[in-house]
């Protein structure tokens, strides 16, 4: 009986986990849509590309922004490498969040260009490390 009721409370983080859907490239833009979630450790964010040819790449806050390098940055840094909807698949790519920390990305396609246009994105942005203050340092990195 015991072994049962550990493994169903075992269970509740995945049960209760969400997955945040982030659009890329929405209307043909240089954008993440939503630019900024708020997640919890076991949440999964699913990023839909549905134009072009986009990365989802974590990045600096401040500093070298633009361009994310390969690889991401940081603990718990990801990349998806270049996923293109030419085609219409609608490529996707899903990161499980396994922490709370702030974590900051951005497109690699153009050298940056995309990022400093503003294709940005962030995962639990804190007071100190807005969403706001990231999009400004990649804008003029």
């Amino acid at each position: 009986m015991f072994a049962k009721a550990f493994f169903l409370l075992a269970l509740i983080p995945s049960i209760l986990a969400v997955d945040h859907a982030v659009t890329v490239g929405q209307g043909n833009t240089l954008s993440f849509t939503p630019s900024s979630i708020t997640a919890a450790v076991g949440d999964t964010v699913t990023f839909t590309v549905v134009s072009r040819n986009h990365s989802v790449t974590t990045t600096n806050f401040s500093g070298a922004v633009c361009p994310p390098p390969p690889g991401g940055v940081g603990p718990n840094g990801f990349d998806s490498g270049f996923l293109s909807d030419l085609d219409g698949s609608l490529p996707s790519f899903t990161y499980k969040v396994v922490d709370t920390a702030p974590h900051f990305g951005a497109c690699m396609q153009a050298a940056g260009g995309h990022c400093r246009a503003g294709m940005t994105f962030a995962i639990n942005p804190t007071t100190t490390q807005t969403y706001e203050q990231f999009l400004a340092n990649a804008r003029s990195s």
